[in-house]
């Protein structure tokens, strides 16, 4: 009779202690907040701080952005679309056109500075001179679902109460869509 308390009891603490040790991962974080090993082996992060002592050590939840699995594809669809072409005093129309959704990825990697640059001051800047250190640009791409095939459709609406009875409107029509990059000249 005891047995058959006692046996459930257990159970539910196995189950319970079970259920604790394992840690929910938030939403969206890559890599888990709760790993436990670093990226790499400690003897190789210990060789490679011995060799460039300047560069300081990374934290354990350091991204690594060429590993793969830490890379989302980038996606981008056409899906078609029931457009409306209308006008005052017109007989509207509707046409079907398709819109660009997706995700594109994006990049945005530091450089370092010139060699008289990021100390606090610049040198000869007392003086009255300016300093002509280069500064790299860092790297940026950035890209966004957008139409790559488009082609111009005239449209015809009837106008019956105006002269003449028609008016002409011309819409971009697109036909494919792809992650291209733009521009992205802003400077932080």
């Amino acid at each position: 009779m005891l047995w058959r308390i006692t046996i459930p009891v257990i159970l539910a603490g196995v189950l319970c202690i079970t259920g604790e040790g394992k840690k929910t991962r938030p939403q969206g974080s890559i890599p888990s907040p709760y790993k436990t090993k670093g990226n790499l082996s400690a003897e190789r992060h210990h060789l490679l701080l011995q060799q460039k002592p300047e560069v300081l050590s990374s934290s354990r939840e350091a991204l690594v952005v060429t590993e793969r699995r830490y890379l989302r594809r980038d996606w981008c669809k056409t899906q078609p679309l029931r457009q409306t072409i209308s006008e005052e005093g017109c007989r509207s129309r509707t046409v079907v056109n398709r819109f660009c959704y997706g995700q594109c990825n994006s990049f945005y990697i530091p450089r370092h500075l010139g060699p008289s640059q990021g100390h606090g001051h610049n040198q000869g800047q007392a003086s009255g001179r300016k300093s002509h250190s280069k500064v790299q640009e860092p790297f940026q791409s950035c890209s966004f679902c957008r139409p790559h095939r488009i082609t111009q459709l005239t449209v015809q609406l009837d106008c019956p109460d105006l002269q003449p009875p028609f008016r002409h409107r011309k819409v971009q029509r697109v036909k494919q869509c792809r992650c291209m990059s733009v521009d992205v000249s802003s400077k932080l």
